[in-house]
């Protein structure tokens, strides 16, 4: 049986809650922040305002911006709301955030008269509910179903029927279009003049193997092909693995920052080998020395516990954040989605 999966992703969630309460914010710049942006509405993303920036950039690109502080306590109860609204379709479904979450409607797709209707009746009844907006992504894996919902964000939905759609779809976008391909993953993969995914294509699975190592080859070839074997996981247990450093000084240099983060690398790389787990996303958590505190997160389509790709993925976490005089009171890394290296079953299609 061929399997639908949806991605349903709430659109700018902190920020749209706070706009829904206030209407004074409505068509405004706005960001949820404490310190450093939570979340940003779409139109403060024109301005460059991102997630992790300190307010007073944000401020700089835009002086019109409007501050909120960040309330947990509503988010989590939106949240549940939404959580509990889902669960009405099918138990199959995996939270992976507040915000966002699969839902396996393999076998039962068929109650709709179409995907398309699905989709559009599960946004209807989120607004109905909530007053916020949700993308859709609907696909024939977990790795399509996410790339889907960004498509036509924010409020939108996009449908890929099987592989040969998502290939014709991202052939020609930039190979950043892969989860897991940052800037520095980016560079190494211009100067082999891949640019764009198509370019990837060329490539046999043991190619890029060879010139990529184990962890990169495998998330290029299966990645690009839309190829993506994981189950929707409910009623999963939580793993997590993490290890954290609080200074009585204040860190501020890099050499003493590089130092700290290797250390805590390495101890959490250590925990990740010892219990035999593979890892699918990527936590850094940064505090200053106002107590301001980030934390930023990637997650893989291809779990891993390849040392070299994984210390990758935290150096691009790190750069994205903001650094510069500041001083830092802790640093810390986890590594969470994990699964058992023993439960993992690929089965690709090997090619040469």
């Amino acid at each position: 049986m061929n399997k639908t999966i949806v991605h349903f992703d709430m659109d700018s969630f902190y920020a749209s809650i706070e706009i829904r309460d206030n209407k004074k914010y409505k068509n405004r710049p706005l960001v949820v922040a404490g310190g450093v942006v939570t979340t940003a509405n779409y139109i403060a993303r024109e301005f460059g305002i991102h997630s992790a920036m300190s307010t007073y950039e944000a401020k700089k690109l835009c002086p019109t911006l409007v501050i909120v502080p960040v309330n947990k306590k509503k988010y989590a109860y939106e949240s549940n709301r939404i959580h509990e609204l889902v669960l009405k379709i099918t138990h199959k479904i995996e939270f992976i955030a507040l915000d966002e979450g699969y839902i396996d409607m393999t076998g039962i797709i068929d109650r709709y008269s179409s995907k398309e209707k699905f989709g559009e009746v599960f946004r209807k009844r989120i607004f109905e509910i909530t007053g916020l907006t949700c993308s859709v992504g609907i696909g024939f894996n977990k790795l399509s179903a996410k790339i889907a919902s960004d498509i036509n964000k924010p409020g939108g939905q996009y449908i890929f029927n099987n592989e040969e759609e998502f290939i014709d779809y991202m052939k020609d976008k930039s190979i950043r279009k892969i989860q897991g391909v940052g800037k520095k993953f980016e560079k190494l993969l211009n100067k082999n003049n891949i640019h764009k995914v198509e370019d990837i294509l060329k490539y046999t699975y043991n190619e890029l193997i060879t010139i990529y190592g184990q962890s990169r080859g495998q998330l290029l070839y299966l990645s690009s092909r839309g190829i993506d074997h994981r189950e929707v996981k409910y009623n999963r247990p939580t793993h997590s693995i993490g290890n954290e450093s609080t200074f009585s000084f204040p860190v501020t240099t890099e050499e003493e920052i590089s130092k700290n983060i290797d250390d805590i690398y390495n101890k959490t790389f250590n925990r990740l080998v010892n219990k035999n787990f593979l890892v699918q996303t990527i936590s850094v958590k940064i505090r200053y020395d106002d107590m301001k505190t980030v934390s930023k997160s990637k997650t893989i389509s291809i779990p891993s516990k390849d040392k070299e790709f994984l210390r990758f993925i935290v150096d691009e976490l790190l750069e994205s954040t903001d650094f510069n005089n500041k001083k830092i009171r802790l640093l810390g890394i986890s590594f969470k989605n994990l699964i058992k290296e023993e439960s993992r079953q690929l089965k690709l299609k090997m090619t040469r």
